[in-house]
């Protein structure tokens, strides 16, 4: 009898935490999903249960639902990126929360966020190639210049802080047979999350044609044949060699949203450049025997120094998922010799995520 009692009390105790290890524990927390249906209807919630014909979906803004198995379309962990509105409806995830109008920030393209960009004057695709490195290029329509673009990102232990390093290698491309070339290296610091941040960005500019120009200027310089042995020259002509130009580069970006599906973008740049430039003067002549002789009139060369300022505001619309629309009214301003220059250069962008 004793040891029938003894058998009972152990099988009620193994039943009993058999029953135990099929609940939930309390203290558990359940990871939030997104779901999409076929209808392109999505909720965000906890699936409380799955019994292989429907799910049961427990959303912050409508209770639990049901929801078939056969109308879902896809189940996917919610992210860091992922948006959601103060009533729960589900905003959309933003692949391109790394980027501004031109410069990016210290974040960094995650895996299965690679984006594309088409610009009225080009497009760009850029490719996360690990956790912390992406790899992109930029182009014109006619594909000459291009840019090839790296970014290395360096997260903190603070999630509001990052660090990053950045790179542009250029080539004029075939427009003028591979001679002109330049770079952009620069440093940052993103304060913020994928929302809303703002970015310190710090570089140094370098960039030549590598062309040289030679242009008439008729009457310039009064000609006489006694000059040039009796010998009528041809019309004066200048040369023009430009080094290549080197600047300091600095940066303010930032976004914030300004609405459910739309967010201020304002980006900058800001650069003292100095490049040294050689001019020539020139006179065409032909000797007592035909030949073409060169006689120099003048010889300058020197640094020239100029400063350029780019504003970039503009606003982000992303009414669908890895798709957004994106407007910018930018503006330059130039200044050099104590004159200033300024004109408008207001652009768009189409980003689709690949």
């Amino acid at each position: 009898m004793k040891a029938k009692l003894i058998f009972s009390f152990v099988a009620a105790l193994v039943i009993s935490f058999a029953a135990y290890a099929q609940e939930p524990a309390a203290d558990s927390v359940a990871e939030k999903v997104i779901v999409t249906t076929h209808d392109g209807v999505v909720r965000v919630g906890v699936i409380v249960s799955d019994d292989g014909r429907e799910i049961l979906l427990e959303t912050e803004n409508l209770g639990k639902i049901y929801i078939a198995k056969s109308d879902v379309k896809t189940i996917r962990p919610f992210a860091e990126s992922d948006r959601i509105d103060v009533t729960g409806e589900y905003q959309g995830n933003d692949p391109f929360s790394t980027r501004y109008y031109f410069t990016t920030n210290a974040l960094p393209i995650r895996k299965g966020e690679d984006y594309g960009m088409l610009n009225l004057y080009g497009p760009e695709v850029h490719f996360s190639l690990a956790d912390n490195f992406s790899a992109g290029i930029m182009s014109t329509w006619i594909a000459s210049p291009f840019v090839g673009v790296f970014k290395v990102s360096i997260p903190t232990r603070n999630e509001k802080v990052s660090f990053g390093i950045g790179t542009l290698l250029g080539s004029s491309g075939y427009l003028n047979n591979f001679k002109g070339a330049g770079a952009l290296h620069w440093g940052m610091v993103t304060l913020g999350d994928r929302r809303s941040n703002i970015t310190f960005s710090a570089g140094y500019l370098y960039v030549g044609t590598g062309t040289e120009s030679y242009y008439a200027k008729p009457g310039v310089y009064p000609v006489t044949p006694d000059e040039f042995g009796g010998y009528y020259p041809n019309i004066p002509y200048q040369s023009e060699k430009n080094g290549m130009a080197k600047a300091p580069s600095f940066s303010i970006a930032g976004v914030t949203p300004v609405g459910s599906k739309s967010s201020f973008i304002f980006d900058s740049m800001f650069f003292v450049a100095s490049q040294y430039r050689r001019s020539s003067m020139w006179h065409d002549n032909f000797d007592s025997n035909g030949m073409l002789t060169s006689v120099r009139i003048s010889d300058e060369s020197g640094y020239e120094k100029f400063s350029a300022l780019v504003l970039m505001p503009g606003v982000r619309f992303q009414h669908r998922e890895g798709r957004a629309f994106q407007i910018a009214l930018a503006g330059v301003t130039v200044f050099q010799d104590g004159e200033v220059n300024s004109f408008p250069l207001p652009n768009c962008s189409w980003f689709f995520k690949i």
